[in-house]
C-alpha cells in the first residue's frame, strides 16, 4: 500500500511515498533495535528503564501477524502493530526511525487506521510513554485521554456511537 491511498496530514504536509509490508521472521532484530532505541530515553527520563523487563516485554509484544513494516525507497524505516477486540482497533506499537519522523508518515498511518476502524464500526485505542512527542499528533487527530499511570497515557478515538 502506498501513501496515495492514505489521506494527507492535517498540517498539510504530504508524506513521502512509502509502502507497507507484512512482518517476516528476519524482522525481529530491526524491530527490537528501533523499539529499544525509542523506549530507552523516554523510560530513563521517568526513572523506569529496566533492560531485562523491556526485553521480556518486547518479546511478548512482537506478534508478526499483527505487524506491518514501513518501507521508504526500498528500506525499512519503521513498523507498527495493530490488534483488535470486538469494539476497538488498538495501535499497540508505532515506531519510525529518527530521520523520517515529522514527515507525515505517522499521521498518514494513524489516519488510515482510524478510517479502517470506522469502516468496521470500531473505536481506536492507543497508549504511549509519558514524554513521547507523538502525544501532540494524537491530540491533533482527535484522540482523547481516558487514563494514565506512572509511565503511560492511554487515549481513545471514538468512531462509533455508544450503545
Amino acid at each position: 500500500m502506498s501513501t496515495s491511498s492514505n489521506p494527507a496530514s492535517i498540517s498539510g504536509v504530504e508524506p513521502p511515498e512509502f509502502e507497507l509490508r507484512a512482518a517476516r521472521a528476519d524482522d525481529f532484530g530491526f524491530a527490537r533495535r528501533l523499539y529499544m532505541n525509542s523506549m530507552k530515553p523516554l523510560l530513563m527520563a521517568l526513572d523506569a528503564w529496566n533492560a531485562d523487563e523491556m526485553e521480556m516485554a518486547f518479546r511478548s509484544y512482537f506478534i508478526p501477524d499483527e505487524i506491518k513494516f514501513v518501507t521508504l525507497d526500498g528500506r525499512d524505516v519503521g513498523w507498527f502493530q495493530v490488534s483488535e477486540t470486538d469494539h476497538d482497533v488498538c495501535i499497540d506499537q508505532l515506531y519510525l526511525i529518527k530521520d523520517v519522523r515529522g514527515q507525515g508518515i505517522g499521521t498518514a498511518l494513524v489516519k488510515s487506521i482510524i478510517s479502517e476502524a470506522a469502516d468496521q464500526d470500531k473505536n481506536v485505542c492507543l497508549s504511549f510513554v509519558h514524554g513521547n512527542p507523538a502525544h501532540t499528533l494524537y491530540r491533533r487527530l482527535g484522540f482523547r485521554q481516558v487514563s494514565e499511570d506512572d509511565t503511560k497515557i492511554h487515549m481513545r478515538y471514538e468512531t462509533r456511537q455508544a450503545g
